[in-house]
């Protein structure tokens, strides 16, 4: 059943609408006020891409919780290289994970966000602390890596 048709107790009915801006049916007719849609990839191009105007955030964390054992480290390696954030992490003795992240400001709070709130489908985190957030002039870290004592 296309959009133009109705179901009416077992039968069908052909509706017919009148043409309207946003009927899209007419080649001949574009509508520049509908936005472009660009694939997954184009987007994940376009957030990660190196924005050579917009600072580069930085900052420390450390995540309490069940997060050794259950390839926390692996996952956020994977998360950072998604979004393009750059820096480390490692286990510490204490059964908690430190690192420090880099990126631009959407890339940056993207990955805050899942360290705190997402982690590894197996992991339990109770908190995460992250240290004043700083500016810099460019990235001090080419990618993202986990560091092992």
């Amino acid at each position: 059943m296309t959009s133009s048709e109705t179901q009416t107790e077992g039968r069908r009915r052909r509706v017919t609408l009148p043409p309207s801006a946003s009927d899209n049916s007419s080649p001949s007719k574009k509508n520049s006020e509908e936005p472009k849609r660009i694939s997954h990839s184009e987007f994940q191009k376009r957030v990660t891409s190196d924005k050579s105007n917009e600072p580069v955030l930085s900052c420390q964390f450390e995540v309490f919780g069940i997060v050794q054992g259950v390839s926390f480290r692996m996952y956020t390696l994977r998360r950072a290289q998604k979004l393009g954030v750059r820096g480390w992490c490692k286990n510490t003795n204490e059964n908690t994970v430190k690192g420090e992240i880099q990126a631009h400001r959407h890339s940056f709070e993207s990955m805050r966000l899942w360290l705190k709130h997402t982690g590894s489908p197996t992991s339990r985190i109770d908190k995460c602390v992250f240290s004043e957030t700083t500016e810099l002039a460019e990235y001090t870290y080419t990618n993202f890596s986990i560091v092992v004592d």
